[in-house]
């Protein structure tokens, strides 16, 4: 973008609401380096109103998914604000490709230019290749590298909300991927990787084909096809070759990425009503892996990780939050 478009920006005042702390952190952080003063960044909630009229901007952009539940809060805030809107689908963060992103934020500048009455802006061209890595916010160092340690979290009944908990408490710059095998319903994945993908500063999302699995985020197996890592870090759907009484098979993706990553393979067994993820904790450890559990207190139904410490797997039991410090510590040692 050229230094006339820069000065240009730095005149707009603009608030951010989203219900993602990843998406807010990250549009912060690009449209600031493009110049623009950032005066308001929070999730929609009650008194949302309230502090924008504490705090003046000149547009508000709104980030907004299919799975935005307050649909009466959000009708509020579009009567009673007086601050332009510009709706931002948040399904344009697609971090893996620059390209597309760059496009991306080069339409949502011009939006907020011709808004903002600053039709001059010719052209809103954003490069991104000379943007620089997020600053860690501990000591880690992610800088979006593919996967060299992968973490499988089989749940069934009761993990939804373990798994928010477990998610939440991470920082989004562990060296490390997650892949999580829930059983649920075929229609699904795009639910729960939503929700989870609100309640993290990781990324989550549905595994889906040629999408390079990187350290800081998390994918969500889909319940029909068999989830492979190729040599490249890549993710291949492959067809089920038999249908098991789980769905998605735990067992099965666990040991699948046991015998693509070895030892950098770890595995945490969650809430849950059956002895899915038994057999395939079994392969995570004989390749040299770490197996925890969820401790049975804090589980909606504990038969999944209590089959798992019964067999003598698990070297780490606590809850969700307790597993989250844990490994937390574990990378900082």
């Amino acid at each position: 973008m050229t230094g006339e478009g820069t000065s240009e920006l730095g005149c707009v005042q603009l608030a951010i609401v989203s219900n993602s702390l990843r998406h807010r952190q990250h549009l912060q952080q690009v449209l600031e380096r493009q110049g623009l003063r950032v005066v308001f960044n929070e999730p929609l909630s009650p008194v949302l109103l309230n502090k924008l009229r504490a705090r003046r901007a000149d547009v508000l952009l709104l980030d907004v998914d299919e799975h935005m539940q307050d649909h009466a809060l959000l009708e509020r805030l579009l009567e009673e604000s007086d601050v332009p809107i510009i709706f931002n689908d948040a399904s344009g963060l697609t971090f893996n490709e620059p390209a597309v992103l760059a496009k991306w934020y080069g339409k949502l500048l011009g939006k907020i230019a011709e808004i903002t009455g600053r039709l001059e802006w010719e052209e809103l061209d954003v490069d991104l290749g000379w943007q620089p890595a997020p600053e860690p916010s501990g000591q880690f160092d992610l800088r979006q590298q593919p996967a060299r340690e992968v973490w499988v979290l089989g749940a069934s009944l009761g993990g939804p909300d373990a798994l928010k908990q477990f998610l939440g408490a991470l920082p989004a710059d562990l060296p490390v991927a997650f892949v999580i095998a829930q059983h649920m319903g075929d229609h699904f994945n795009q639910l729960l990787a939503g929700q989870l993908d609100r309640a993290t500063p990781l990324r989550v999302a549905p595994a889906r084909v040629g999408h390079v699995l990187r350290h800081g985020e998390a994918l969500v197996v889909p319940t029909r096809e068999r989830l492979r890592i190729n040599p490249i870090g890549a993710v291949e759907l492959l067809p089920m070759e038999a249908s098991g009484p789980y769905s998605p098979s735990i067992d099965t993706v666990m040991a699948d990425l046991a015998g693509r990553y070895g030892a950098r393979c770890h595995a945490i067994v969650f809430s849950g009503m059956c002895d899915d993820g038994l057999q395939g904790t079994a392969a995570v450890a004989a390749a040299g892996g770490e197996v925890w559990t969820q401790n049975a207190e804090s589980c909606v139904i504990s038969n999944m990780p209590d089959k798992v410490r019964e067999a003598g797997l698990s070297g780490y039991a606590g809850t969700p939050r307790q597993l989250a410090g844990q490994l937390i510590r574990r990378y900082q040692n």
